[in-house]
């Protein structure tokens, strides 16, 4: 027959109980601010979509693809959230992409920050395309990008090129301009 607990073992065992789930609510809480950026930008992504009018040709494809280079991050956050999901009605896809061949039937391309200088000869590539392009590096609009991701206060936000949307044959809905941080108005001649 098991013995009865003291007073005074139930309170080490509780006062250890509380240790551990604390100790656990900070190792979630530090793990989740790690990829919350992430995730964060994964959703952006998809929501872009909502607010970009492709060409004809691009909106024919059987799949609404996102394409990713160089932040697996992100690619597993769209993962798990693209998972039935579609978009003007097509099933929203994750492809990643290190390849020319690879960007093929892509409509939002997202180049990582660390992989945007070397993502170069890919990024030209896609230019000549009806893709989207996202990145979040420092110099994403003059390398490119229709929509680079910026920091303001702490927070996320995003900046248009509407020069580089038209170059691609893409119209940016105002909605979606409206919420902007910046919009570089600049158009081609």
């Amino acid at each position: 027959m098991p013995q009865a607990r003291s007073g005074d073992d139930r309170l080490v065992t509780r006062r250890a109980l509380l240790i551990l789930v604390f100790s656990a609510f900070v190792a979630l809480g530090a793990q989740a601010a790690q990829f919350s950026i992430d995730a964060v930008k994964a959703a952006y992504l998809f929501r872009f979509a909502s607010y970009v009018e492709w060409p004809e040709a691009a909106r024919a494809a059987p799949d609404f693809v996102i394409g990713v280079v160089g932040a697996e991050d992100v690619a597993v956050h769209l993962d798990s959230m693209l998972s039935g999901m579609s978009v003007h009605g097509r099933p929203a896809i994750v492809r990643r992409v290190n390849t020319a061949a690879q960007l093929e039937g892509v409509h939002i391309l997202y180049v990582g920050a660390r992989v945007f200088r070397s993502s170069r000869p890919l990024r030209v590539l896609a230019m000549e395309k009806p893709i989207l392009i996202v990145t979040d590096a420092s110099e994403g609009l003059a390398g490119g990008g229709v929509i680079n991701f910026i920091e303001v206060n702490r927070n996320l936000r995003f900046e248009i090129s509407l020069e580089a949307a038209a170059r691609s044959s893409l119209r940016i809905d105002s909605a979606l301009l409206s919420v902007a941080a910046r919009v570089d108005t600049r158009r081609p001649n």
